[in-house]
C-alpha cells in the first residue's frame, strides 16, 4: 500500500493523517452547512468541530494506548503522534459523544438534535478514515481467506509480514463502503421522521453492526480477544454489542419518539 503518500525532504504526508485531516474538514463543512437552517451559528459549529476533533483523537489514542501499550514502552512520545496511526473507533466515538453533551449543555442546546446533526458526517469520515487511511497505510487488515474478494498486500507490510503471500479479507474496504452507504442513508433522512435522537442512534446501531460483523473478517492477536461466557470474541466486538444495545435504549426513550 502507499502509508507515506508524499515525501519532501524531512517532510512526510502520512495516508492515515491526511485521511484524518480530509474527513474532519469533510465533515465540519457538512455540519456547518446543515446547521444553518436550524439556527446554529458558524462559529459556534466552528468551536464545536474543533473540541470534538481534539476529544476524537485523544480518545482514540488514549483507548488505543490501554490495548496496545507495548507499542509505546521504548518511546512513550510517540503516543502523541496520532497521523502514524494507532486510533480506536470506539475511543473516538466515546471521547466525541462526552464532549458534545457537555458542549451542548453549555449552549443551552438539545443534544439530541447536535447528535441527529453530527450523526451523518461521522459516518463519512470513517469511511473515508477506512478506505484512505487504514487501507493505504495497510493496518487493521484482514485474516487469510479464499473468498473471491481476498487481496495480498506488498512487501513490507503487516499482513506481508504475518502471512506471505496469502490472499486476506479486505476488512478496511468494507468499513469504508459500509460507512460510506450509511452516510448516504443518513444525509437523506430527516430526524422529524424518526423523533429526536434517532438519527444518531441508528448511526450508532447500524455502524456497531457493521463493525461486529466485519470484525470476524479481520485479523487480531490472542492478546486483543476477551472469552465470555463462553464465547471468544475481539474486544471490539464485545464494544460494538454494548453500543448496540445503547443504541436500542436510545430508539426506545420517549421523548425520542416522533411528535414528542
Amino acid at each position: 500500500m502507499h502509508p507515506i503518500l508524499l515525501e519532501l525532504g524531512p517532510l512526510r504526508v502520512h495516508a492515515y493523517g491526511f485521511a484524518l485531516a480530509v474527513s474532519f474538514l469533510l465533515g465540519g463543512l457538512w455540519v456547518v452547512r446543515r446547521g444553518r437552517p436550524r439556527g446554529l451559528r458558524e462559529e459556534e459549529l466552528s468551536k464545536l468541530f474543533l473540541y470534538v476533533l481534539a476529544a476524537a483523537l485523544i480518545g482514540s489514542r488514549i483507548y488505543y494506548g490501554f490495548q496496545h501499550p507495548e507499542d509505546f514502552r521504548e518511546d512513550w512520545l510517540s503516543v502523541f503522534r496520532v497521523w502514524q496511526g494507532g486510533l480506536s473507533q470506539h475511543g473516538g466515538i466515546l471521547g466525541a459523544v462526552l464532549v458534545g453533551w457537555l458542549f451542548a449543555r453549555s449552549r443551552g442546546w438539545r443534544f439530541g438534535e447536535l447528535a441527529d446533526l453530527v450523526a451523518p458526517a461521522v459516518a463519512l469520515g470513517e469511511g473515508i478514515t477506512r478506505l484512505s487511511g487504514c487501507f493505504l497505510a495497510g493496518c487493521c487488515h484482514g485474516s487469510p481467506t479464499h473468498w473471491f474478494w481476498g487481496i495480498v498486500y506488498p512487501e513490507g507490510s503487516a499482513s506481508r509480514w504475518l502471512f506471505g503471500e496469502a490472499h486476506v479479507h479486505p476488512s478496511p474496504l468494507l468499513l469504508a463502503g459500509g460507512n460510506l452507504a450509511l452516510f448516504a442513508l443518513l444525509a437523506r433522512l430527516p430526524s422529524r421522521w424518526l423523533g429526536t435522537g434517532r438519527v444518531f442512534a441508528l448511526y450508532l446501531g447500524v455502524s456497531s453492526i457493521l463493525r461486529f460483523a466485519v470484525d470476524f473478517t479481520r485479523h487480531y492477536a490472542a492478546g486483543d480477544r476477551i472469552a465470555l461466557i463462553g464465547i471468544d470474541l475481539a474486544h471490539s466486538q464485545w464494544l460494538s454489542l454494548l453500543l448496540i444495545a445503547a443504541a436500542a435504549a436510545v430508539w426506545a426513550l420517549p421523548r425520542a419518539r416522533r411528535g414528542a
